[in-house]
């Protein structure tokens, strides 16, 4: 990761003194591009499964996670994978947030 820092740093030092080059726009865009449609397909696959867990329980995902965190759902498998499921979406929505420059609450 250190290597990945610091070549990003150089880029930025580079591009403050020489201007803005079309080439590493493009490139870091399309870069940026596929790792957030990455992201939006495996949110899709798990708002799918997250979906399957609300018709069997009846219940909504973020309903059902405020009471799993508080110890009052139960230790059943089935919820434990559920909270997984909950917890593994918001991390990868968080990071596809960022990878948009967006701000966690627009």
């Amino acid at each position: 990761m250190e290597q990945t820092l610091t070549k990003v740093k150089n880029l930025e030092k580079f591009m403050q003194k020489h201007g803005e080059d079309p080439f590493f726009s493009q490139s870091i865009s399309k870069m940026l591009d596929y790792k957030i449609q990455n992201y939006e397909e495996e949110i899709k696959r798990l708002n799918r499964e997250l979906k399957k867990c609300e018709r069997r329980y009846k219940a909504d995902s973020s309903v059902f996670f405020k009471k799993f965190k508080e110890g009052r759902a139960g230790d059943d498998l089935d919820f434990i994978e559920w909270a997984s499921l909950f917890q593994i979406r918001t991390r990868l929505l968080e990071k596809k947030t960022e990878l948009e420059g967006k701000k966690i609450d627009d």
